[in-house]
């Protein structure tokens, strides 16, 4: 996409994995250059100091005209913002990040607004996102909409082969069962906010007269907590299928009935994205960053506040019981459609044009320069200064 308008791209991948999700590493080509900066390494043992160094240092190498950098919030990323100021080149902030995300103090939000109003140009996810980077420094004429999406058509094309040929799929947990199910893919971390599905879940279940199952995907520190309040509990019907690669999930898309997001904190939600490429109600919480834009309520699915478990319990209900399931499942296919794999690169290119007519007038304040000095010498781990826990 980027190629027609005679962009080169040369991605800087820093290191080949992390503690947090156990992808494989991908070894396809790519249709552009790629280079790891610290190969078999994991990202999460490298120190800041590390990051800045070897960051910079491949920045100077490649010498870019543009540099489309993963937030402010790591030492990386705020090297490539260094780096970009100091040769005056495009510095495009992808903009994830609402406001309700965490409390927000005020000496940190002046911070960041120090840091953030050094960009360019910024793609955001959504609305919450272009709300709070124009909150942070960045004008609104120069952030673009597009950053949080997913490749519709192979979710929606592997969902229709399983649908097509169950029997091929039957093998994978929770999906033996034909009983229509509820199904939910998060990381089993507090602010996914699993143990009031489980309660939600078992409300829903003690009112309706044919429940469905529900089937999570996923794994992490708190499988033991929600293993426990099953068990105590006693909720039947519910299937804890761990951790599944990427082949596997537009099985589950295609095979389950709803989709659940219940997620205190979440700054988008690709997984919404995946659901209703694949033709699925969902349910998400307002604590997902998605839910304003890709949730209408009533339309193609509800949304509710992460602490109301009594609304999340009547909205299992409505969609397995009372609303049209088929008109839900088009719309979000109607909504999704809008959000497609190619808007990542035309609002990329809009940001890198949009910063261009900027950068090259623009200095490198002398506050921003003491910020940045005084968080790479501060922080003592990849993860100081974050407001989101990983």
């Amino acid at each position: 996409m980027l190629g027609r308008h005679g962009i080169e791209v040369v991605a800087l991948e820093i290191a080949s994995n992390d503690a947090i999700y156990d992808w494989r590493e991908e070894q396809a080509p790519t249709p552009y250059p790629r280079e790891t900066l610290f190969p078999g390494r994991n990202y999460d043992n490298l120190t800041p100091e590390q990051l800045h160094t070897v960051t910079t240092e491949a920045l100077d190498k490649l010498n870019p005209d543009a540099v489309h950098i993963h937030s402010y919030a790591t030492p990386d990323a705020r090297a490539c913002l260094a780096w970009c100021r100091r040769h005056r080149r495009v510095a495009v902030c992808m903009a994830e990040s609402k406001e309700s995300d965490a409390p927000r103090i005020w000496w940190r939000e002046r911070l960041k607004h120090v840091i953030a109003s050094e960009f360019d140009a910024a793609q955001a996810s959504g609305s919450p996102g272009t709300r709070y980077a124009v909150k942070l420094g960045i004008p609104a004429s120069r952030i673009f909409i597009g950053y949080s999406v997913v490749d519709n058509e192979y979710f929606a094309e592997h969902a229709l082969i399983a649908q097509n040929d169950p029997s091929g799929v039957r093998h994978l947990p929770g999906l033996g069962d034909p009983t229509p199910f509820f199904f939910a893919s998060a990381r089993f971390i507090e602010r996914k906010n699993l143990p009031a599905l489980l309660h939600a879940y078992a409300r829903y279940r003690r009112e309706s007269p044919e429940p469905w199952r529900l089937v999570l995907i996923g794994d992490g520190p708190l499988r033991p907590q929600l293993e426990q309040i099953i068990a105590d509990e006693q909720i039947e019907g519910i299937t804890l299928a761990g951790w599944m690669q990427i082949e596997h999930l537009p099985s589950y898309y295609g095979l389950a009935s709803a989709f659940v997001h219940t997620a205190e904190v979440d700054q988008w939600g690709l997984v919404v994205n995946e659901a209703m490429a694949a033709g699925l109600p969902v349910i998400v919480s307002t604590g997902t960053g998605c839910s304003e834009d890709l949730v209408h309520d009533g339309e193609n699915g509800f949304t509710f506040r992460p602490d109301d478990i009594a609304t999340l319990a009547r909205h299992l209900y409505a969609v397995a019981h009372e609303v049209d399931r088929d008109g839900f499942a088009q719309r979000s296919r109607e909504i999704i459609a809008e959000w497609p794999l190619e808007r990542f690169g035309t609002s990329l290119h809009q940001a890198v044009e949009a910063g261009a007519e900027v950068a090259d007038r623009r200095g490198f304040s002398l506050l921003a320069r003491a910020a940045l000095w005084a968080l790479r010498k501060a922080s003592r781990s990849i993860t100081s200064f974050h407001s989101i826990a990983r």
